[in-house]
């Protein structure tokens, strides 16, 4: 993973707050690598909140010429989402299945 950054999302941290998944992606996004790989392996379901720091995130990389990659995504991002913008990131099915993307 030289040429990526991985952070592991848990739900030990209770999600009332995002702040620990902002922060997270604030550090990644001044590492120099441009890929940024996000392991859901550990979570249920991503709420609302944290699907829109994701984005936010996948933005600024795809700004800086990189890309964020959902790995293990949850069930629920397999189901049809509303109808707007594209969600901006990839998604991998596992960590192996990322530096394909």
């Amino acid at each position: 993973m030289p040429n990526s950054c991985l952070l592991i999302l848990t739900d030990s941290d209770g999600w009332a707050g995002l702040a620990p998944l902002a922060r997270a992606l604030r550090w990644a996004l001044r590492q120099p690598q441009r890929r940024v790989w996000v392991d859901c392996s550990s979570l249920a379901d991503l709420s609302t909140h944290a699907l829109f720091l994701l984005r936010q995130g996948a933005d600024r990389l795809r700004q800086r010429g990189g890309c964020l990659v959902l790995c293990h995504p949850p069930a629920s991002l397999s189901e049809p989402q509303p109808a707007g913008p594209p969600p901006g990131y990839q998604v991998a099915a596992s960590l192996l299945d990322a530096d394909q993307v």
